[in-house]
């Protein structure tokens, strides 16, 4: 009861003061407490429901799953049976659920679909005039968000029955002056009570923050990851990586993308993903080998299902507590973030006392009771939206020697994708390409700063398929019904911009965005997030990306916690084993890279975050 007039009491005063001015903007207590009234504002009205017809399921009807699985011990692999009482929540194939009133969230109509061109937005206002860097941040960070991206979400392949053309500038010198993108993959089979709804959308990986990214959304491809080059299964609860540490090759894939190497996600794979993937599946084993060495007799199955249980929780705390942190470098975005792991108790009081309340603001959300704010949990088309952070992405690399700081080896973004990722530890070190990851910056989350060789992939050139990925990202937002700038601001609380001055103190941008759009209601989501950069009002210092996306981030951050089982009722001892919580509770990124880069450490020892510039030199 407490906590509910407490929740009713920061949820008014957060309505009130965004009036005067942003959270940022008030004192340290108060722009806490201010963050947390957005919170529950956010759940109370931003969480929509999309499923009309959901599966009937009495057990886990993953194929191949063994008749002896134990769901409520271990994560299925399709993410079904989290919430016992409905199982099919949050399995791979499950809708997107949405942010925004039902009523908002219809798809642009054919008039307004490529108004104003997505190519004429990528020109005029996402094209890279000259790298614009973070200083504060390692490329780490961008290949992290990545790596959790992919386990949180995938639309999947598009249909190739449908293809829609982006109309071109006049004078644009896009390949064979014409630009087609195909529409994403068709909604799932639909019900009467679908009838007068907005279009949905299937996730194909599992909504959970359950690693799905390391080990899949299938048994099947767990099996194959579990499994070496010449078909036998591991059976000591390990994931297979060559001699060297690596991981193998994806055999189905080396005739399209040799040197393509295997994960439970793999698409759209480069350079920082190898990295991540190898770190985590080598800390999967170390943790395997630990459950082994404690409870030698149990079996093989049981050691990797409580290991990846481990390594799932690991990967949400440290996203939790120093990614999150590191992209929101303010007194009260560390807080807030860290809240939601330590609660206002903290780190170091949880870890000698314990769990000292049951309230998630003062004890944090891992532990606390689990909670779907009335409405089943499902990622959401909205944050998919706000997470489209290719800017992170620089064009350019460059690898240096762990030992030295010596150059190796300059290459682009081409030169770090897909197969060739692989073959950089040909010629470097893994902790050669830890090392230079570490050391330089991504990009800011500004307009003018999209990758260029991301504006013009050439997917299949002799056949004339380009693609350019600013344009398509502006394109799918509309496609599935995001609203643009000014409704989504209004539609989660915020006050919407009434001229362009309102998006950017910038006077140059404010010209560009009008000759682009005409009016400020016709600016897309993707672009207003992006100009926000130049707001003063809208973007937090020390932030790295705007006050609009972190509004999703506030409630689904938190969501991806409290809704899950395996955070908040079964974050225990008894379903994480003794010594699986501690290992959660007692290690983190730093732990992780001591862990298997150890020849590294003097580089990040005195660093305050691992996401932040390791030290360079001998």
């Amino acid at each position: 009861m407490a906590e509910e007039v407490l929740d009713k009491i920061l949820g008014w005063v957060a309505r009130r003061t965004d009036r005067l001015a942003t959270w940022h903007k008030f004192p340290f207590p108060v722009a806490l407490g201010i963050v947390l009234g957005h919170r529950v504002n956010l759940r109370n009205g931003n969480l929509s429901d999309t499923e009309t017809a959901p599966p009937a399921l009495e057990k886990c009807d993953d194929p191949g799953l063994p008749e002896g699985f134990d769901h409520r011990e271990f994560r299925t692999p399709d993410g079904s049976f989290n919430d016992l009482d409905q199982p099919w929540m949050g399995r791979a194939g499950q809708r997107f659920g949405r942010n925004v009133p039902l009523i908002d969230g219809f798809c642009e109509a054919e008039d307004r679909l490529m108004s104003p061109s997505p190519r004429l937005v990528s020109n005029k206002l996402m094209a890279r005039r000259e790298f614009i860097p973070v200083p504060h941040l390692n490329l780490l960070a961008a290949a992290w968000i990545q790596f959790m991206v992919h386990d949180w979400l995938g639309h999947g392949a598009n249909d190739k029955t449908k293809v829609r053309e982006i109309p071109l500038p006049e004078g644009d010198d896009w390949p064979g002056r014409k630009m087609t993108v195909l529409a994403t993959s068709p909604k799932d089979n639909v019900s009467p009570a679908d009838d007068g709804r907005p279009d949905t959308f299937c996730n194909i990986e599992t909504h959970w923050w359950d690693g799905s990214q390391l080990y899949g959304s299938s048994w099947s491809l767990m099996e194959r990851l579990r499994t070496t080059p010449d078909g036998k299964r591991l059976d000591d609860g390990t994931l297979y990586l060559d001699n060297n540490g690596l991981l193998p090759l994806d055999d189905r894939l080396q005739d399209k993308r040799p040197g393509q190497e295997l994960s439970g996600v793999n698409g759209n794979w480069w350079a920082g993903l190898s990295v991540l993937h190898t770190l985590f599946a080598r800390e999967h084993n170390a943790i395997a080998a630990r459950l082994r060495a404690e409870y030698p007799y149990r079996d093989g199955e049981w050691v990797f299902q409580k290991a990846r249980l481990v390594n799932a929780a690991l990967m949400a705390k440290i996203h939790t507590v120093e990614w999150t942190p590191a992209l929101m470098d303010s007194p009260v975005g560390r807080m807030a973030m860290r809240g939601n792991f330590w609660g206002l108790t903290g780190e170091r009081l949880t870890r000698a006392f314990g769990r000292i309340s049951n309230s998630e603001v003062i004890g944090g959300i891992p532990g606390s009771q689990k909670d779907h704010h009335d409405v089943p949990y499902a990622m959401t088309e909205e944050f998919t939206s706000v997470y489209r952070l290719h800017c992170l992405l620089p064009d350019d690399f460059t690898f240096r020697s762990a030992d030295d700081d010596g150059m190796r080896l300059e290459t682009d973004l081409n030169g770090v994708a897909f197969g060739n990722a692989r073959k950089l530890y040909d010629q470097l070190s893994f902790n050669d390409v830890l090392y230079s990851l570490a050391t330089e910056h991504p990009g800011a989350m500004c307009l003018h700063n999209f990758p260029e060789l991301l504006r013009r992939i050439d997917k299949n050139p002799e056949d004339g398929i380009f693609l350019d990925l600013a344009a398509v990202d502006v394109f799918r937002d509309r496609e599935r019904g995001v609203p643009r700038y000014a409704d989504f601001r209004r539609l989660i609380g915020c006050r919407p911009p009434k001229t362009f001055a309102d998006i950017t103190d910038n006077k140059d941008d404010q010209k560009l965005l009008e000759e682009v759009y005409g009016t400020v209601d016709r600016v897309d989501l993707l672009i207003g997030c992006l100009a926000e950069a130049g707001s003063a009002r809208n973007w937090p210092p020390r932030f790295g990306f705007s006050d609009t996306a972190f509004r999703i981030f506030i409630v689904m951050a938190s969501r991806r916690l409290k809704s899950d089982r395996f955070f908040t009722d079964d974050f225990t001892p008894e379903i994480y084993t003794k010594v699986g919580f501690d290992w959660v509770q007692n290690n983190g990124f730093f732990d992780v890279l001591a862990r298997h880069a150890p020849g590294l450490a003097g580089h990040f020892s005195d660093v305050r975050n691992p996401f932040f510039p390791w030290a360079r030199g001998a």
